[in-house]
């Protein structure tokens, strides 16, 4: 048998032709170019003879994922911009960052009305400063008492002056005196309606007049206290530590004569949303200002510091450091 010579029938060598098979050396090649690339004009796992599937795959994810960061980072900037910075020299245009804003968009709302976002409405001015002149420095409370201020632990949002209902328009916020046929406190726990209310001070500051029940979480939300010059004032019972054995309610969080300085509420029946977050941030803000507003430490004569030759208001003493004159 001479080298080269193909071992292939003569009778079938006429099909093989067909399929791409070289009858005189056995190899495998495209004799037909259509036989090659396929019935559809090209390669199985390519769009065109230059061009993969998996590339246009992945590019068709990277757009799609990129536009829809895009979207999230723009609509995400409907409210709180254009970014306002006063330790920053004043703009020629406002700091949208980037991207930009989206376009404004007017929401219908449950309750009814609209409201149109972005609007660009600048937040009431809040008694702060910067403790230091760079972005990003805490805020130092320039008011005579934080505690009403939106400032670090007092801080609270502007939500709307509404109460909050529940189905068939009932407030969900009530005090047990408007229904005490559907709530009452339960057999064997402590009634807090009338022991005498004490601040960090141990310091009487009123009586329990009554309780604020959440209708809608079935929880007991504040205590209503009537302070000893006859005004009431809502405390939180998450501030309160109720105690049945001494027969009293105390808060670590502000002192006695720190009561009347609590939010008020416009309806004696009735607290709305801004209330709400009002009145929890001044029991919160209590625990860092309450010590300084007694002290007369904010609104009036500051503590400087005189190597920086900035007002310090503690800072010091709460980090745990001393300051020396």
């Amino acid at each position: 048998m001479n080298e080269g010579v193909s071992q292939i029938p003569s009778h079938g060598a006429g099909q093989i032709v067909g399929r791409g098979l070289d009858t005189a050396t056995g190899a495998v090649g495209s004799v037909n170019a259509s036989d090659a690339v396929g019935a559809w004009g090209f390669h199985l796992g390519a769009v065109t003879q230059h061009i993969d599937g998996v590339v246009v795959l992945f590019w068709a994810f990277a757009i799609f994922f990129g536009t829809l960061v895009w979207y999230l980072r723009a609509e995400d900037k409907r409210e709180g911009y254009p970014m306002e910075d006063p330790t920053l020299p004043e703009r020629a245009g406002p700091a949208v960052g980037f991207p930009p804003p989206p376009p404004p968009k007017t929401y219908r709302l449950l309750k009814g009305g609209t409201v149109t976002l972005p609007n660009f409405i600048s937040p009431p001015e809040v008694p702060a400063r910067h403790l230091h002149p760079f972005p990003g420095s805490a805020w130092v409370p320039t008011g005579a008492n934080p505690m009403r201020d939106p400032i670090g632990p007092a801080s609270y949002v502007l939500r709307d002056e509404e109460p909050l209902l529940m189905e068939g328009e009932k407030l969900q916020l009530v005090p047990l005196r408007q229904v005490g046929d559907e709530w009452h406190v339960q057999g064997g726990d402590s009634d807090p309606v009338g022991l005498p209310v004490l601040g960090r001070d141990d310091k009487v500051a009123g009586h329990v007049r009554d309780l604020w029940v959440d209708r809608g979480t079935k929880l007991l939300r504040y205590l209503e206290i009537e302070l000893n010059d006859g005004h009431r004032r809502l405390m939180p019972i998450f501030f309160a530590n109720v105690s049945p054995k001494f027969r009293r309610v105390k808060t670590r969080s502000i002192y006695a004569d720190q009561f009347a300085a609590v939010p008020e509420l416009k309806h004696p029946d009735r607290i709305t949303a801004r209330e709400e977050d009002r009145i929890s941030a001044y029991f919160a803000g209590g625990k860092m200002f309450a010590d300084g507003v007694r002290r007369g430490a904010y609104g009036g004569t500051h503590l400087v510091d005189e190597r920086r030759g900035r007002d310090v208001l503690g800072l010091r003493r709460l980090l745990g450091r001393r300051h020396t004159a």
